[in-house]
Parts: C-alpha cells; sequence; structure tokens
C-alpha cells in the first residue's frame, strides 16, 4: 500500500489527538481517512442496552476510518475514538478520491484495504461463531501479544464477547497451564 500511504504523506496534516477522544460519531458519515503515526485507536459499537464492542483496533501504521461509510457516503454504525494520546495523519476523503481518480496505485490500494477490512470482519464474524472466548484470545495473543497490553481489558473483553472478570479468569487459566506448542511447528 505504498501508492495510499504516499498519497496520506503528501496530503494530511498531522493532529495531536488526546487520548479517548471521538475522530467519528455513529450517525455522521465519514469524510476522512487517518494514518496512525502514533497511538492507537478503536471502532466500535454501542448495542441498545449502551455497551460498546469493539469490531477492530488500530495501531501504528494503520489507516483508519469507517471504510464502509468513507465508500458509500452513508453515516457510520461506528464510532471511532483514540485510546491513547494518538498523533495521526489526517487526509480529507474528497481529496484523496479526486486523486484517486487519475492514480491507478491508489485506487489498487483503496482497494485493497477494503478488501483487508472485508477480510478482518468474516473472520471476526466465523471467530465469534465457531471459537470459545479462550480460542479468540490465544488467536490474539498468537498474532498482537504485544499489542495486547495496550487495550484496556474491559475494552479487549467486549470485544472477545466476554465480561471484564471472564477474561481475567481465561488470562489466569492460561498463565497457570500454558498450552502445548503445537508439533506441527
Amino acid at each position: 500500500m505504498n501508492a495510499l500511504h504516499t498519497t496520506l504523506l503528501e496530503l494530511g496534516t498531522v493532529r495531536q489527538v488526546d487520548a479517548r477522544q471521538l475522530l467519528l460519531r455513529a450517525g455522521e458519515v465519514a469524510r476522512r481517512l487517518y494514518l496512525i503515526e502514533q497511538g492507537c485507536a478503536r471502532l466500535y459499537l454501542v448495542d441498545t442496552q449502551g455497551r460498546e464492542t469493539s469490531t477492530q483496533f488500530f495501531f501504528e501504521g494503520d489507516v483508519v476510518s469507517s471504510m464502509e461509510s468513507f465508500l458509500t457516503g452513508r453515516p457510520s454504525a461506528l464510532h471511532l475514538v483514540t485510546m491513547e494520546p494518538c498523533r495521526v495523519r489526517v487526509v480529507e476523503g474528497a481529496a484523496l478520491k479526486a486523486r484517486a481518480k487519475t492514480d491507478l496505485a491508489l485506487q489498487a490500494d483503496i482497494q485493497a484495504l477494503t478488501q483487508q477490512r472485508l477480510i478482518h470482519y468474516a473472520n471476526l464474524y466465523t471467530s465469534a461463531i465457531a471459537d470459545s472466548p479462550t480460542q479468540r484470545y490465544q488467536a490474539l495473543q498468537a498474532t498482537h501479544q504485544h499489542r495486547l497490553e495496550r487495550i484496556p481489558l474491559h475494552i479487549l473483553a467486549a470485544y472477545l464477547g466476554v465480561s471484564a472478570v471472564h477474561l481475567s479468569r481465561i488470562r489466569r487459566k492460561l498463565k497457570e497451564n500454558p498450552p502445548e506448542a503445537d508439533p506441527r511447528g
């Protein structure tokens, strides 16, 4: 995604954002893309009982927006919020889309970003049905161990579909009885 990153660096403006600051509210149309240069953010939704569930976490080097809203111009179902103080590079969607009209590499990168997001959501949905909370946590540990420490326990628990107490039990159980290494390597 070199063309997208290059464009974000050329067209974007740097902003310092405090922790827990909304970059997008559900119901608004996403009109900007953000490149996280430092810090982390999350997309989440709020259910009818007022409970937050994160759908994805973003860290340094990630490009974030409510892509469905950004691409369709429809209001987002998701909130985008910083979890730590962040330095982000902000690009207005109109400028990015104007450049993409004549830049085939940029078009391909935007399509690849959209495909990555689609695959992430398909995997998240499949895992929520097929895997236990312990299996989902272990999968996160295997791929994002250093990043898990940056996500508050209650937010991570909601992402996994369990209470913070249940996640604490899972973590304690795994610490006391670590899973055996996969003999296949």
